[in-house]
């Protein structure tokens, strides 16, 4: 980083015409400026490798063009000035490695045999993650990415002060990120720096919904990655690195679209559930709605606002097909949740229980599940015609297939298995009789699902009354009694006999008992009801 810093200055101080530095401002702040930044540097690197002797001095080696600045010592030797720090940079370098390379093998030997013990006792994988966190690796990466953005932000203010106010601010900005993933390590230090910044916005979303106590719920370290590891993946298969400056600038731009439409998705898959239960557990917090509120009208705007300002630089493709689909979806699942919020808010406003809730609810998601596979259906169609009309290639095909796949007939099979088992549940749920007023009165009771009266109710096979919204919800998952658990199996015109008949054999069931002679005389009869009083006694 010196190095670059003093290749920076000695070419700035090159480019301007020759003064005497204190009759010129800029050129004195520039001096000012880098003397700082190189003497901070060198302090730095002197506490890192323990350098407490006179020895640290030299390491400000990256000052002599300042020196020479100062010292009014042409120009025209100040490359031969830089030239001659670098090579005694080197030499230092291969001095101290020659003179520590004995401690350094035994550290190094020390540390194999130490790694080698942890990798039998917990394993590789874990010991690289261990290692990883130890060495505070990604925190180096976040720090060097940061520092060499800023150096590159401060070049070329001070090359092409006016290009800001010309190209305006996103270029400028996207240039100068494109610059700084100009190298393998550069650009992994992007993604770390993109995982960080995604880390750090979906906490803040957590925050701003559920205060202080999204602190004492369950942390997810791995929280923002997902960004940080589709940057790193779209940026190899694009060959970001081998592209000239402009190219990767305006490639930049895609890749942030990608990665804003990835993070947006991740804050909508993570507020979801919370706007739900405040909806669900009727949460008198009025701002805590507002806020949530306000969360999602952003979620599903922000979305469409990109996809109209990508579509007014770039050709439609695939790529940007499936990017622009993605934001889509997920302004339409983020309208499908304020629909079912307001649901679950009216519900929640009325003195009686809405029945055809559950139903609304379902038929909400339903119609927002069919909108997604629609439009994964012609993200398909499309991308085959491009691939059989236009230019093939690996990387589309593989993409095509795997979204083909998750999103296509993954989805049609949920959505399917999803249908059969409300048919089912509702199949199952009119086999069932409908309890009379009488019998509601006689049993008295709660519902032992929702624990709310009981208005109408459905009568199981083993005698437990339900309402039949709370247990069509239960077959969805189980063929059984929430109670007992017995299968549900009997017909409609046995669950009908039996439970016609059991109140009164449940009055008659001590008469029936004493009075054996009657059973002699109609065995079929008595062993019938024997076995049904022996059931309900169970």
């Amino acid at each position: 980083m010196a190095h670059h810093l003093a290749q920076i200055y000695v070419e700035m101080e090159i480019a301007e015409p020759e003064t005497y530095i204190l009759n010129d401002t800029s050129a004195l702040k520039r001096l000012g400026l880098h003397l700082t930044v190189q003497c901070v540097m060198a302090a730095f690197i002197a506490y890192l490798i323990d350098i407490t002797s006179w020895r640290r001095f030299v390491l400000l080696i990256y000052t002599l063009p300042m020196i020479a600045r100062i010292a009014g010592i042409p120009l025209a030797a100040f490359e031969h000035i830089h030239h001659f720090c670098s090579l005694f940079t080197v030499i230092l370098i291969m001095l101290f490695l020659f003179n520590n390379i004995g401690f350094g093998l035994d550290i190094v030997k020390e540390n194999i045999l130490r790694w080698k013990a942890l990798a039998d006792a917990i394993g590789w994988i874990s010991l690289l993650f261990t290692a990883w966190h130890t060495i505070l690796l990604p925190i180096q990466f976040l720090v060097f990415w940061i520092v060499l953005f800023c150096s590159q932000l401060y070049v070329y203010m001070m090359k092409t002060p006016l290009s800001l106010s010309q190209e305006g601010w996103l270029l400028f900005i996207l240039a100068c990120v494109g610059e700084c993933c100009a190298t393998p390590i550069s650009l992994i230090a992007l993604c770390v720096t993109i995982a960080y910044a995604s880390y750090y916005i979906l906490t803040l979303t957590k925050l701003y919904l559920q205060g202080w106590n999204a602190f004492t719920a369950d942390q997810d370290v791995m929280r923002g990655w997902t960004e940080g590891f589709t940057m790193m993946l779209i940026a190899v298969q694009t060959g970001l690195l081998e592209l000239k400056p402009l190219q990767r600038a305006f490639l930049m731009c895609v890749l942030l679209f990608i990665v804003a439409s990835s993070l947006i998705q991740s804050m909508y898959e993570m507020a979801d559930p919370i706007l739900l239960s405040l909806s669900a557990s009727h949460n008198k917090n009025i701002f805590k709605h507002v806020r949530a509120i306000l969360l999602f009208t952003f979620l599903w705007l922000f979305p469409l606002y990109m996809t109209y300002s990508i579509c007014q630089y770039f050709d439609l493709d695939f790529w940007l097909l499936v990017i622009m689909s993605s934001c889509l979806l997920t302004s339409v699942q983020v309208v499908g949740s304020l629909v079912i919020y307001t649901l679950f808010m009216y519900d929640g406003m009325r003195t009686d229980p809405w029945e055809s809730l559950d139903d609304i609810v379902y038929y909400t998601r339903s119609f927002v599940r069919i909108l997604e596979f629609i439009v994964a259906v012609f993200v398909v169609c499309y991308g085959m015609k491009e691939s059989i009309f236009g230019e093939w290639s690996w990387i589309n095909s593989s993409i095509l297939i795997i979204h083909c796949y998750f999103n296509v007939w993954q989805r049609l099979q949920s959505g399917w298995r999803t249908f059969l088992l409300r048919r089912e549940a509702v199949k199952k749920l009119a086999l069932l009789p409908t309890a009379t007023e009488d019998q509601i009165h006689n049993y008295n009771d709660v519902c032992p699902i929702c624990y709310q009266p009981l208005l109408t109710a459905k009568i199981t096979p083993c005698g437990h009354f339900f309402h039949a919204t709370c247990l069509k919800k239960w077959l969805y998952v189980k063929d059984t009694c929430p109670m007992c658990h017995k299968k549900l199996h009997e017909t409609s015109e046995e669950s009908q006999n039996s439970t016609e008949d059991r109140p009164a054999q449940n009055e008659d069931i001590v008469e029936e008992d004493e009075d054996h002679g009657d059973a002699d005389s109609e065995p079929s009869n008595h062993s019938e009801e024997q076995e049904f009083s022996e059931e309900d006694l169970d």
